[in-house]
């Protein structure tokens, strides 16, 4: 391998990779059969998991999670068809095997095939939160506070996901009201969004706590906060009466909001992924409704690719809106293939933009960290997004990535 040309060494990785993965399903298949058939009984041992720990050595947090993988895999024949031939890795199976039902299980797979690990895994746990009991989560929180040997404080919080959107909210407007920096969107090439100081958060913590205490509590909470909520479009039919405003259309090029309501049917607020201070939070159903009652609540409608309905505009600088838009389309990810930062992304246009030529719509739109950005402008790479987020990227001499590698034939 030291001496072998560079591209058979990325050959005999990809192959090896999709023969690891097809072991690896072989080896849950039949961890699962042995644990059915309870082989591990009569020794005094406590589980199936406590067996793998002694007899194969694995951590038995691995073990548990494993088994947990290999028994979801049996209600699930296609992920499971796919893991077998190689297509899908085992992280990639774990984090389908958490959400999917043989009723749904289709779908996710065709996520998986689109989405790195590292996406998926944020995707399914989304979809873990907007399904848990709002009243478990609402009972699980708790403050403590403790008092270190040189006087600081140590404060440790558990909140459910509405109240902590909140929170995320009142800290982040404190934090820009300490800010002395110039308002208004960032420009193309600047930041979406940056990581946030510790620091500077423990200042506009304080910060609240002194509001409080010169305003004290209101009699009749007026909440100015925006939640900005993503929701697919199946889902929007079991939505309120409320009001859906549409997004810009490519009609609009004056800048103005034109708002053609939709009217959904009777029923609750769907279940759906808040976007609150740079962070996503999934929430369920009933925590949607509540903050409807709080917070003005903005539905970001998408479609079956993840892709904004009705959206885009004719000019260079994307609204504040479009770069909402496109950071819950991109789930707050760098796209550019095998990178998975969450932090310093900038959006790219991908039809190049001159005098006569490029658009400032969502669908030539892409969330990039900045060293990618600065990546593809040095080296004259050239980026695509096809409609269901599959990208690509082509170097000047031919040589092309995609964020979907291609399959390998294990008989090979």
């Amino acid at each position: 391998m030291e001496s072998a040309p560079l591209e058979q060494v990325e050959e005999a990785i990809c192959r090896w990779s999709a023969r690891l993965a097809a072991a690896t399903h072989t080896w849950l298949m039949t961890i699962a059969a042995f644990d059915r058939r309870q082989g591990w009984t009569g020794l005094g041992i406590r589980s199936c998991a406590h067996w793998l720990a002694w007899r194969c050595g694995l951590d038995l947090r691995t073990a548990r999670e494993q088994l947990a993988t290999a028994h979801a895999l049996a209600q699930l024949p296609a992920v499971r068809a796919a893991f077998a031939s190689g297509e899908l890795s085992y992280s990639k199976v774990r984090a389908i095997t958490r959400v999917a039902t043989p009723a749904d299980e289709e779908g996710w797979l065709d996520h998986a095939r689109k989405m790195s690990a590292g996406q998926l895994e944020r995707l399914t746990s989304r979809r873990r939160q907007q399904k848990s009991d709002p009243a478990a989560l609402r009972a699980d929180r708790k403050l403590a506070l403790r008092t270190t040997p040189d006087g600081t404080i140590r404060l440790t919080a558990t909140l459910s996901p509405d109240d902590g959107a909140f929170l995320l909210a009142a800290l982040d407007a404190a934090r820009a009201s300490l800010e002395t920096g110039p308002d208004g969107p960032p420009e193309d090439d600047e930041l979406a969004y940056t990581p946030r100081g510790q620091a500077r958060d423990a200042d506009a913590l304080i910060a609240l706590a002194e509001a409080f205490l010169h305003h004290h509590a209101p009699a009749l909470q007026d909440s100015p906060h925006t939640l900005t909520l993503h929701v697919p479009a199946q889902s929007t039919s079991a939505a309120s009466n409320q009001s859906v405003p549409r997004n810009r259309t490519h009609d609009d090029v004056d800048g103005r909001d034109r708002n053609q309501e939709h009217k959904h049917q009777p029923g609750r607020l769907p279940a759906g992924t808040g976007a609150v201070a740079g962070r996503d939070i999934g929430l369920p159903a009933a925590m949607v409704a509540r903050l409807g009652c709080d917070a003005l609540i903005r539905a970001l409608i998408v479609d079956s690719d993840n892709n904004p309905l009705h959206l885009g505009r004719r000019n260079r600088l994307p609204t504040g809106r479009l770069r909402d838009a496109v950071y819950a389309r991109d789930q707050g990810i760098c796209q550019f293939p095998s990178c998975d930062h969450t932090m310093w992304l900038q959006i790219h246009h991908c039809a190049e933009w001159d005098a006569h030529n490029g658009k400032t719509d969502v669908e030539d739109l892409l969330l990039i960290c900045g060293t990618h950005h600065r990546a593809i402008h040095d080296h004259g790479l050239v980026v695509r997004r096809r409609r269901d987020g599959t990208v690509t990227v082509q170097a000047p001499d031919g040589r092309t990535i995609s964020s979907i590698p291609g399959s390998y034939d294990l008989a090979s």
